[in-house]
């Protein structure tokens, strides 16, 4: 029986830990009270400042604002290559365990040409047309072809399949890369495999079908489960990936699941660009839910979402660098229960992390210094930066440095003085009802009072810490002119709070006696967001020429030895521009080409695979793209494509370099060397934009993170299981054909 091998190229690394799952702590919490005095001194009356327990305002259920999705990078049709890799002989096999594919009618990605024989798609099985999803496999020539496939489901259960494979390593996570937009019309299941999804340019995915906005995916997105399941998401060439389980309901229904759900030592990570937003659920964790996984955050930006206990909960530490984002979600942020904690794993650079701790108390440990990368421990120095990157979600706790500077605790925020009542002989009669101060918007708030005598009533704004004479001072009978009756409840709605930390002050005066005042503290950290006021701007649109655009990487003499390949990096003219106004304009970076009408390649990294080129010469270079305009919500494709013109230059090779290299990749390849004496001169049209065969080939000494999956682990950690996390190097993953009989 004949067998033939194909490659999969995959991008990952190892991080070695351990794992010790918090005990989970199933009490739902209330909000922290935070009052001028306890209801137990209402007795006192007469003109007293209030003493009743002044509640945290609850958070309307609503989610706060989702960060607007970019529009997708347009992709151009791809050409074949000059040397043609051979076609795969044979499709992935159905994949085991819960995820499925979906028919191919749940996807509309822009799709280029396709050949007569894909017209008919297959659910489960490759297709020839690019649909924006990928897996790349190498075949026995050393040349790279994508294998496409119609649906994210497809790609993941093929790259699970690749995993499975019996030779293969599995400390290495296979590489699932998109280039448009998708919606999942079921749960991903990723169990005995380790995934990564990359985005290529600014994607998202979500959980309303496109083509029928009633469709809505209710439960998990993605469930990774098991300890030898893994997903990561990331994304490169500047693109951006949103994980948004908006279900098209404005927040007025929930969803059932999360955004990622990670169970029985699963684990999970995503790193800088990487989005997770609009997610409304009944889960405890809306965009994270892990109980018993481990969550890896090297970057990213977690906002925008409602969970019954928030928007990340974790019952084991999790670990955290780079530059991490979590807040502005309704309810708690970052939820670490039992004694789960963050821990930081290397430097922490322009992050914003809120969290609430379950039991929480003075001296509780929430944050802990780890491991780096390579095995060193994190200083006491960047330690102490990385802990001042967070806060506590409610005033009542701050989080400051523990005592041996590795660690950072919880501290209870002492409460303001208690405004001192003034003794008087007439009875109570005005009463705060327990838990109802509510958050109403971010202007208003409400609270429900009673009385037991008829009553004129009114309310006013103190500065938080106002001393007991100095409320007093600022009542003023003649404004209670809000009338209620004995033994009645009345609401209070307070309106245009002031920005600031304020006590909301309750005044009635009875028909006789004296006038009584109860203090309410408004907590600013539950306040809603402030509605957006679209910003008035004068200025004239931006407009640019597409040869404004930089070009880097190219600057000088490059020495194209075979299977040696170099990165390069394109920026269109006002791509990075911000705060952009209707009518500006971009230019979105398409692809390149040797000639105005030459192979599109849209890799951007050039180099020779068989012959090399051994002269000193200039070469042309066209670099194509697609102008943008703002329409004052979003940037929109235009029909405009136009190129660049650059140049770049090949380095003479002398016999003695020509030699030596290709002595020293036979010998780190023996199964793939090269023949080639290098006597016939190569030429420009060996180019091509194809992937170094291993790590070692590329020729740029910045790689790209997103092309090599990050050459740095994140490194081990006492309190974490394994993840390879956004790790560099290839590795080889052999498929091979089923036996024929």
């Amino acid at each position: 029986m004949r067998k033939k091998q194909l490659y999969a190229v995959i991008l990952a690394g190892v991080v070695a830990a351990g794992s010790v799952p918090g005990t989970a702590f199933a009490a739902q919490q209330d909000s922290v009270q935070t009052a001028a005095e306890t209801i137990d001194n209402e007795s006192a009356a007469g003109s007293e400042v209030p003493s009743e327990p002044a509640e945290t305002p609850e958070t309307p259920s609503e989610p706060t604002e989702t960060p607007e999705v970019p529009p997708e990078t347009p992709s151009e049709p791809t050409e074949t290559p000059t040397e043609t890799p051979a076609e795969p002989t044979e499709t992935p096999s159905e994949p085991n365990g819960d995820a499925q594919p979906v028919p191919e009618t749940t996807v509309t990605p822009e799709v280029t040409a396709a050949p007569e024989s894909s017209a008919s798609l297959i659910p489960g099985e490759p297709v020839e047309t690019n649909m924006g999803v990928s897996v790349n496999l190498i075949q026995a020539d050393g040349s790279i072809k994508p294998v496409y496939y119609a649906t994210l489901q497809d790609a993941v259960n093929a790259a699970l399949e690749y995993y499975q494979a019996e030779d293969h390593d599995k400390s290495k996570a296979v590489v699932v890369e998109i280039t448009k937009q998708f919606s999942l019309s079921e749960t991903v299941r990723i169990e005995n495999g380790k995934i990564n999804i990359v985005a290529a340019a600014d994607v998202s995915i979500g959980r309303i079908d496109p083509q029928d906005p009633n469709k809505v995916l209710d439960g998990d997105m993605f469930v990774v489960t098991g300890k030898d399941s893994e997903l990561q998401l990331s994304a490169k060439n500047g693109g951006r990936l949103t994980l948004s389980g908006e279900n098209g309901s404005d927040g007025a229904e929930l969803s059932s699941g999360s955004l990622v759900r990670v169970e029985n030592g699963g684990s999970f990570g995503i790193s800088d660009n990487v989005i997770l937003s609009g997610n409304t659920t009944s889960a405890e964790g809306a965009a994270i839910d892990s109980k018993g996984g481990s969550v890896v955050l090297k970057g990213g930006t977690i906002t925008g979402n409602s969970g019954t206990k928030g928007a990340v909960y974790s019952n084991a530490d999790i670990a955290v660098q780079g530059t991490v984002t979590i807040k502005d979600n309704t309810g708690a942020n970052l939820y670490l229960d039992g004694e789960a904690a963050a821990v930081v794993t290397d430097a922490l650079t322009n992050s914003s992390v809120s969290l609430t701790a379950s039991a929480a108390a003075d001296q509780k440990v929430v944050i802990k210094a780890g491991s780096k990368a390579d095995g060193t421990a994190v200083s006491a120095d960047e330690f102490k930066a990385a802990a001042e990157q967070f806060a506590y979600d409610t005033e009542d706790y701050s989080i400051v440095l523990g005592a041996d500077g590795l660690t950072a605790v919880l501290k209870q925020e002492q409460t303001a003085a208690t405004p001192t009542p003034t003794p008087t002989t007439d009875p109570s009669f005005l009463t705060y009802q327990s838990k109802t101060l509510k958050w109403v918007d971010h202007n208003t708030a409400t609270a429900v009072m009673s009385t037991t005598r008829d009553c004129k009533w009114y309310y006013y704004f103190v500065d938080a810490g106002t001393s007991a004479e100095n409320i007093k001072r600022q009542y003023n009978a003649n404004n209670a002119k809000n009338e209620a009756k004995a033994n009645t409840k009345f609401t209070v709605k307070a309106e245009k709070i002031p920005e600031k930390e304020t006590w909301l002050v309750v005044a009635a005066k009875p028909t006789t006696g004296s006038a009584q005042l109860r203090v309410l503290k408004l907590n600013n950290n539950s306040r809603p967001a402030a509605p957006v006021t679209p910003t008035v701007t004068t200025r004239a649109p931006r407009k640019y020429q597409v040869t404004e655009s930089k070009i880097t990487g190219l600057e000088n003499p490059l020495k194209f030895f075979p299977r040696k390949f170099y990165d390069f990096q394109v920026v269109g003219a006002g791509q990075n521009d911000k705060d952009p106004v209707s009518n500006d304009e971009r230019w979105i970076p398409l692809y390149w080409s040797m000639s105005v009408n030459g192979t599109k390649n849209n890799s951007w990294r050039i180099g020779s695979q068989e012959k090399g080129i051994r002269e000193a010469a200039t070469y042309p270079l066209y670099v194509f793209f697609r102008k943008q305009t703002y329409n004052g919500k979003e940037w929109i494709d235009t029909d405009v494509v136009e190129y660049m013109k650059t140049s770049f230059s090949s380095a003479e090779i002398t016999d003695e370099e020509w030699n030596a290299y290709i002595d020293e990749y036979n010998n780190e390849h023996p199964d793939d060397g090269l023949n080639y004496d290098g006597t016939g001169a190569g030429s420009v049209a060996d180019l091509t934009p194809t992937e170094a065969p291993s790590s070692q080939d590329t020729g740029s000494s910045e790689r790209n993170p997103a092309d090599t999956a990050d050459n740095t682990p994140l490194g081990s950690m006492s309190a974490l299981a394994a993840l390879s996390l956004l790790a560099g190097g290839y590795v080889i993953v052999r498929k091979r054909k089923k036996e024929e009989i």
